[in-house]
């Protein structure tokens, strides 16, 4: 057995939520992560840890108290917050977080004496390494999206103590866990506009967006009836992005052994601000698995009982046509004894949303079911063979060592031959 650990986005991901859901699974104690500060040289520097209500859940809550007056080590070496506390240039990268400014010290941080600070640490080596891979994210984002250089980027909101606090406790939670697969729901922005040091802007800001380039994203659930709501920070984001899970739609396969939820600051009413960790024993594959190729895929299929049986085949067609990886149609008895298909769709994990769609908007169904399906299969490898009968293209079913344990010549080639006239 191995373990696995299931990131969910339940109402989207902040830093401060991500720790604190690994605190109430039991990963991490309330004095592992209370010690840190003090390998960051964070004099004065707390961490309080209290169990809150969410929605009627019980969940835990993180909050960073920084000292009066914090200055980074770098700071202090440079003569202090007063000399690098405003940006070198005006609207230089900067990252915002969704809670009042008055709630952070009010020096800023360049992300260099950031990122010295934390090399510096006295943190275990691979924590060191994640955090600072973390806000190298975020610095990246900030100089993309304002047009700087990384080293001009300064962090304001993002700099503050508590904001670094959640990078490196985070950080911390994922070294405690150990080795082991990492999957993760598609990531919750929000919706809206949202109020911040300079401005209002949309959901998800600027520096979000940058982040989230290449990772799944999901609606705001309806149950949340704030118009203007931003579910996930850039820290957040950054943190899951450094992880580079498994993104996937639903718990994966295996045996529960715990789970975490993480409170969010904001009140959503009845939809639980949390973010939540399930904590599994995968099941492994067979011993034969390691010969083979191995993917993740959607089934997704519908009961039809009122089409005809040219337009199912014509959807068949156009669902191959569009990139599925499979179609099919199977003959059923439907809702009072009336005859009728199962159309089956087997849809890559990127692709299936839109090829369900396209289902429901060309098809007579109302409705359709969806379920993520594990395959093991040969690796395909295809070859132009001279033959009889003239160059024909060969499909081979190879094993990942390169063994070829079948094959047989496509259809189109073998058609032509069939359609010549002599034949």
């Amino acid at each position: 057995m191995s373990k696995a650990i299931y990131l969910e986005s339940v109402a989207g991901v902040a830093g401060d939520m991500f720790a604190a859901s690994f605190v109430n699974a039991g990963v991490v104690t309330a004095e592992e992560l209370a010690a840190l500060p003090a390998l960051l040289g964070m004099k004065g520097v707390g961490v309080t840890v209290e169990t809150v209500r969410r929605a009627e859940l019980e969940a835990t809550a993180l909050q960073v108290t920084p000292a009066n007056g914090f200055e980074t080590p770098a700071q202090r070496r440079h003569g202090g917050a007063g000399r690098h506390g405003h940006p070198a240039h005006a609207g230089a990268g900067e990252i915002h977080l969704p809670f009042p400014l008055e709630t952070h010290c009010n020096g800023h941080a360049r992300y260099s004496e950031i990122d010295q600070m934390l090399a510096e640490s006295r943190l275990e080596e691979p924590v060191r390494e994640l955090a600072r891979r973390i806000f190298q994210m975020l610095a990246q984002a900030e100089a993309s999206v304002h047009g700087y250089p990384v080293e001009r980027v300064e962090f304001h909101e993002v700099g503050a103590v508590d904001s670094i606090m959640d990078v490196v406790m985070a950080s911390y939670c994922v070294h405690k866990l150990g080795s082991c697969a990492i999957y993760a729901s598609p990531i919750r922005p929000g919706r809206g506009h949202v109020k911040m040091a300079h401005g209002t802007l949309p959901v998800p800001p600027p520096a979000s967006l940058k982040l989230l380039a290449g990772l799944p994203v999901a609606p705001t659930p309806t149950a949340i009836l704030r118009p203007n709501v931003e579910l996930s920070t850039p820290t957040g984001i950054a943190i899951l992005k450094a992880l580079a899970p498994r993104f996937v739609t639903e718990v994966p396969p295996g045996t529960i052994l715990g789970h975490g939820l993480g409170a969010g600051t904001m009140d959503l009413g009845a939809f639980p601000n949390v973010f939540r960790i399930i904590l599994l024993e995968e099941v492994p594959p067979p011993a034969s698995a390691e010969r083979f190729d191995r993917d993740r895929v959607v089934e997704i299929s519908c009961n039809v009982d009122d089409d005809t049986a040219e337009h199912l085949a014509w959807m068949v067609a156009q669902l191959m046509d569009r990139g599925a990886l499979d179609a099919w149609l199977t003959p059923m008895t439907g809702k009072k004894g009336r005859p009728a298909v199962c159309l089956s769709v087997l849809a890559s994990t990127a692709d299936w949303s839109a090829t369900a769609e396209w289902i429901l908007e060309h098809g007579s169904t109302f409705g359709l079911r969806y379920r993520t399906l594990d395959r093991l299969k040969l690796i395909p490898r295809f070859e132009r063979r001279e033959t009889s009968d003239g160059l024909l293209t060969y499909k081979l079913g190879v094993t990942k060592a390169g063994k070829i344990l079948k094959e047989k010549p496509e259809f189109e080639d073998v058609k032509r031959i069939w359609e010549r006239p002599e034949n």
